[in-house]
C-alpha cells in the first residue's frame, strides 16, 4: 500500500515540476503551395522550475529547438523538412515548414530545467494534400425551364485528397435543404487514392425572384487545407415567365370565361403540387 501512495505521490510531483502542453495546434490537411505552421502551446505552473527547452520533431528526426536560456533557436534540416520561420516564447512555440508528400507525425515536446529536466509531449499527423487540377463541372443544365418546371442538375468536383466538400449557391443565396441539394457522394480511391464527389440540386424556378429571367448557379468545391482551396463553376438556368393574362378575362360580366379561368387555376395548381413529389420519387 505505501508503495502505492508513494508512485501516485511521484507522478504528481512530476506533473508539478514540469512544463504542461495545452495545445498542439497543426493542420490536418496541408497546402503544398503554402508553408504550413505548426503551433504549441504551454503552462507553467507556479512551482515549476524555467523552460529549459521547446523540440519540434518530424517523425524521430528534430527538426526544431528553441532554448530561451541561451537565447537560441535551431532548425535542422537533415530530414528534408524545410523550416522556414519561427516565433517561440516562455508560452508558445510556432514554426513553418514547407509541407513534404504523404502523411508524417509531428511532434512538440517541452522540457523543464533540472535536475529533473521533466518533459511533456504531444503528436498528431499531418497530410499533404493533393489539389484538384480543374474546377467542379455542372452537367444536366437545360436550356431553359417553364415556370412551375423544375430542373435537376449536377455537379462534380475533379479528384483530389482529400474529397472536395461541395455547396450550391442559387443566386448568392446557399442552398441547405437536403430536399432540394441532396447528399455529398464520394468516389471510391483511384489508383493515386484521390476521391472525387459529385451532388445535385433541383430547382424550382416558382421558389425564387426570377424577374431577370434566369437564376445564377453556383457549385463549390472546397478542401479544407489551411487556408482553404476553393475552386467553382457558375451557370445561368434560364427561366421562361407565365403567360400574361388580361384583365377581361376576370370580368364579371362574363361567366363562362370566368369559369373557364378558375379551371385553369385549378389544373396548375394541381399540376404544381404533382410535380413538387418528383424530388422524393428521385431520391
Amino acid at each position: 500500500m505505501k508503495m502505492v501512495v508513494l508512485i501516485v505521490l511521484g507522478v504528481l510531483i512530476a506533473r508539478t515540476v514540469c512544463h504542461t502542453i495545452t495545445l498542439l495546434d497543426v493542420p490536418r490537411w496541408a497546402d503544398p503551395r503554402v508553408e504550413a505552421e505548426l503551433r504549441c502551446f504551454y503552462a507553467k505552473q507556479p512551482l515549476d522550475p524555467p523552460l529549459h527547452s521547446v523540440k519540434w520533431y518530424r517523425g524521430t528526426h528534430e527538426i526544431f529547438r528553441y532554448t530561451p536560456q541561451e537565447y537560441e533557436s535551431r532548425a535542422f534540416n537533415t530530414s528534408g523538412v524545410s523550416v522556414t520561420n519561427s516565433s517561440c516564447d516562455g508560452a508558445a512555440c510556432a514554426v513553418s515548414v514547407r509541407p513534404e508528400p504523404g502523411t508524417a507525425k509531428y511532434t512538440c515536446e517541452v522540457s523543464s530545467e533540472g535536475p529533473r529536466f521533466a518533459v511533456d509531449r504531444r503528436s498528431t499527423n499531418m497530410t499533404l494534400a493533393v489539389l484538384p487540377e480543374y474546377d467542379p463541372l455542372i452537367t444536366g443544365l437545360p436550356t431553359y425551364v417553364n415556370a412551375g418546371e423544375q430542373a435537376l442538375v449536377n455537379c462534380t468536383s475533379d479528384h483530389s485528397l482529400p474529397a472536395a466538400m461541395l455547396d450550391w449557391f442559387v443566386d448568392s443565396e446557399p442552398q441547405e435543404d437536403p430536399v432540394i441539394t441532396g447528399v455529398t457522394h464520394v468516389s471510391g480511391a483511384d489508383g493515386d487514392g484521390l476521391r472525387a464527389s459529385w451532388r445535385t440540386l433541383h430547382v424550382y424556378p416558382d421558389d425564387y425572384a426570377t424577374h431577370r429571367g434566369f437564376l445564377a448557379l453556383e457549385c463549390r468545391a472546397t478542401l479544407p487545407t489551411r487556408p482553404p482551396n476553393v475552386r467553382s463553376m457558375a451557370v445561368r438556368l434560364y427561366v421562361e415567365s407565365r403567360p400574361h393574362i388580361s384583365s377581361p378575362m376576370l370580368s364579371k360580366t362574363s361567366k363562362s370565361s370566368a369559369t373557364r379561368l378558375r379551371c385553369v387555376c385549378v389544373l396548375w395548381t394541381l399540376m404544381l403540387l404533382a410535380r413538387r413529389r418528383v424530388p422524393l420519387l428521385v431520391q
